[in-house]
């Protein structure tokens, strides 16, 4: 047991893909892989593992590759959404996980609904925190003209993270990529637009488990990598396996709850309410006065709704099944 802030779980660790992984498994019954994105690991789903548990489920949290108390290579070309979605499988695999319900926030969406579509038989349910299932278009002209859910990617970010080495420079030198997304967090932020990761206050105890794990540039290329991973043009190499998700999505009938918060800098609410319309079986909740990470700002309250959805969706006798398989 470790001695974080509010975070009183059993650290465990994987040797996957060469890589020594660190995640957690806490409860029993149901599975739930929880899955974080960019800037944080499991620390941001603290708050909602203990609801889960009581509920009667197991939760799986890993940190990527590069996040949390995973192992982090220095060179940023090791990182690829591919790679992330690799070793996430084999890892479900080597715990033999089965039934799962999948939980995925910014990155963590892509990455968890890419083994979803690929291993559908093993999925009983999709909840989407705010994340995007298809590419970002070029310009809002593109938007328009093929329909596509995202908004484009504002110029300044595409400016300053997606460059060469000197956005490398930038997130990793200079950590300016984690200071611009969680600026203001000791008393909250309420743009829209600037660097809205936390729209309340953070235990300032709590922002130093955010801090810690990249705590070095040598610890920092997964973040650098991240930004230059999105899809904002159709020549990008992720462009054609992001929009699979949405093609896949938009026939495939499974329990799909999304989860937005009202006040996030990259997904505004109507995002995630077209997603919910788009699938064969969506609801929408809207989390109000929460910031990108909706878990920190609103942590008991999207536990509540995943619990809500899933004693809904998922019936007693499969809840027993997967408890005894």
């Amino acid at each position: 047991m470790n001695q974080r802030f509010k975070y009183p779980f059993k650290d465990r660790y994987a040797s996957i893909d060469g890589v020594r992984l660190h995640y957690l498994d806490e409860g029993q019954g149901p599975p739930i892989w929880l899955m974080h994105g960019n800037t944080t690991w499991s620390y941001l789903y603290r708050k909602i593992i203990p609801p889960l548990v009581n509920a009667g489920y197991r939760c799986f949290v890993p940190d990527l590759m590069g996040f949390g108390l995973s192992d982090k290579p220095q060179d940023e070309n090791v990182y690829s959404l591919s790679r992330h979605v690799l070793q996430m499988t084999t890892l479900i695999e080597h715990l033999g996980l089965q039934g799962l319900t999948v939980v995925g926030q910014d990155w963590g969406g892509p990455i968890t609904l890419r083994y979803a579509i690929a291993h559908k038989n093993n999925v009983r349910a999709l909840v989407l925190l705010n994340t995007f299932v298809e590419r970002f278009p070029a310009n809002q002209r593109e938007r328009r003209e093929r329909d596509i859910i995202t908004g484009p990617l504002p110029p300044g970010f595409t400016f300053l993270f997606k460059g060469g080495a000197y956005s490398s420079f930038l997130v990793k030198r200079l950590d300016f990529f984690r200071q611009f997304v969680w600026m203001k967090w000791r008393r909250g932020n309420p743009s829209k637009l600037l660097g809205a990761g936390f729209r309340r206050p953070v235990d300032p105890r709590a922002m130093e488990n955010y801090w810690m794990p990249q705590d070095t540039p040598a610890k920092r290329a997964g973040l650098a990598a991240f930004p230059k991973m999105i899809p904002n043009c159709a020549q990008h190499p992720n462009a054609k396996a992001i929009d699979e998700i949405r093609r896949e999505l938009e026939t495939w009938d499974i329990p799909v709850s999304v989860i937005w918060p009202d006040g996030d800098m990259a997904w505004k609410p109507d995002e995630g309410a077209r997603i919910a319309q788009m699938v064969p079986d969506g609801e929408f909740y809207l989390v109000r006065n929460a910031g990108h990470f909706l878990q920190e700002d609103a942590g008991a309250e999207v536990a509540a709704r995943i619990v809500r959805f899933l004693n809904k969706r998922i019936k007693p006798s499969q809840k027993q099944i997967v408890a005894l398989s």
